[in-house]
């Protein structure tokens, strides 16, 4: 058996191992669903001589925090065909994968997941989200008097100066996002397609919503907010909009704590949750150095750095702090745990965008 990165010449034999795994009747393929796994040849697999047979999908990104940006990798599409499981494959593709997002400088893995295979190997839940399922009953009467209508070709340079300006953001281009709009990674999950919705005012863009829509073939009956971006309260008035004009009875949409989006959705009850999936950090010390363009302003000098078993140490003029991995994930993304140190329990949380969009992988 080897394990080793995916030729180009081999991505059809990953398409369709996930396509058996995750796919059924009425299912876009998944190598048409997630072009950005199977476009790239940095996935990861086990081979029995020239056959495939278990399949790791391995995505770079870039986020975007205030000033900051990190390094991040994103995995996906896990399956392994059903003669060859139970043999441990999964987890040593997995230790490849960690080799070489460290040598490629990466911070943070973010993992579609959270299943033993990866808790077990110092992957941990992360972040707060907050979780509305709007309906009709929550249709109110709103101040924002621009025209909601759906997007067109034309308003793709609007569309990216409004993503461009957002704070909290994976980094794309046009192509990109263009590309994941048109697959609908996410939403093809429930055989949904993507729309964008837009609020126009003035003759210019204010804001932006990318939606699934359920038809009957979905297998889910809520549509799901993957994107959004602009003026709030425009936001507020296309999600409005989109219900009051019969396109689907019921709304998903999952709101990160950072974001202020929230506020205008303060009155309607919400469910508080994690982010989606699990993340794995990297190296400490270098997501904390990738982070000081946003956290650096507070101007403490504290050094950052992990024990052999994976844990962390905290060093702040006097104070030492030793912390597991999965309490630094809990000290960085969520700011319960507690340091002892007054000044550094202030630092974090970290804001960071809902990982189920459009760049869901």
């Amino acid at each position: 058996m080897e394990i080793r990165r995916v030729r180009k010449h081999e991505i059809q034999q990953a398409i369709n191992l996930a396509d058996k795994t995750f796919r059924n009747e009425g299912h876009t393929s998944m190598g048409e669903a997630f072009p950005h796994i199977f476009t790239r040849e940095l996935s990861f697999g086990a081979f029995d001589g020239d056959r495939l047979v278990s399949f790791m999908g391995l995505v770079p990104s870039k986020i975007t925090l205030g000033e900051a940006v990190l390094q991040v990798f994103s995995i996906g599409a896990v399956c392994t065909d059903v003669d060859y499981r139970n043999q441990g494959l999964s987890s040593k593709i997995l230790n490849e994968v960690y080799q070489y997002i460290d040598q490629a400088h990466a911070s943070l893995l973010l993992i579609s997941g959270d299943r033993g295979l990866y808790t077990r190997n110092h992957c941990s839940h992360f972040g707060n989200a907050s979780k509305y399922l709007l309906d009709k009953d929550h249709i109110i009467k709103h101040t924002y008097d621009g025209e909601i209508r759906l997007a067109n070709p034309t308003d793709i340079f609007q569309i990216d100066d409004i993503r461009q300006q957002g704070k909290v953001r994976y980094e794309s281009n046009l192509w990109e996002w263009s590309m994941l709009i048109e697959a609908g990674g996410y939403t093809s999950i429930f055989k949904m397609k993507q729309s964008v919705f837009v609020a126009v005012k003035n003759n210019r863009i204010e804001s932006y919503v990318v939606i699934g829509i359920p038809t009957e073939q979905s297998t889910k009956k809520q549509a799901i907010v993957t994107e959004w971006g602009g003026n709030s309260k425009a936001i507020h008035k296309i999600l409005m909009d989109v219900l009051n004009q019969n396109l689907t009875s019921e709304m998903e949409i999952t709101i990160p704590w950072q974001d202020e989006l929230a506020n205008e959705l303060i009155d309607i009850p919400h469910e508080e949750k994690k982010n989606s999936g699990t993340v794995y950090v990297v190296n400490a010390g270098r997501l904390i150095e990738q982070l000081k363009p946003l956290i650096g302003k507070m101007g403490l000098n504290f050094s950052v750095s992990e024990t052999e078993n994976r844990g962390v140490i905290l060093q702040y003029k006097d104070s030492k702090v030793i912390m597991s991995a999965g309490e630094f994930v809990n000290w960085v993304f969520d700011g319960d745990f507690k340091t002892g140190v007054s000044e550094l329990d202030d630092v974090f949380p970290i804001p960071f965008p809902y990982t189920e969009g459009i760049h869901y992988v």
